[in-house]
């Protein structure tokens, strides 16, 4: 991978400002490793996806493969904020 194409598996994580702004301004409750927590699972897909887009040719194995990984994400994201599926990855 070049320099561009591994920064840009970095731009994903500008998300965690909008928890940011709601921490500061909202009284929003995240600590230090929910910001962590999140910003790995972030980084961790964003890297798959950038990885399956550039190494795979077929384009509806392309979109298979980032489908299933932001459904993966999703599910662990929703687990994580608020117990969905009841496990103790979320602390329930």
């Amino acid at each position: 991978m070049n320099r561009s194409k591994l920064i840009k598996i970095f731009y994903p994580l500008l998300i965690l400002l909008i928890p940011l702004i709601g921490v500061i301004f909202f009284e929003l409750d995240w600590s230090r490793f929910d910001f962590m927590v999140m910003a790995l699972l972030i980084l961790f897909v964003s890297l798959i996806i950038n990885l399956a887009l550039c190494y795979l040719s077929s384009s509806k194995f392309k979109f298979l493969i980032v489908y299933i990984l932001v459904l993966l994400f999703l599910m662990a994201w929703s687990e994580l904020a608020v117990g969905v599926f009841g496990t103790p990855f979320a602390g329930s």
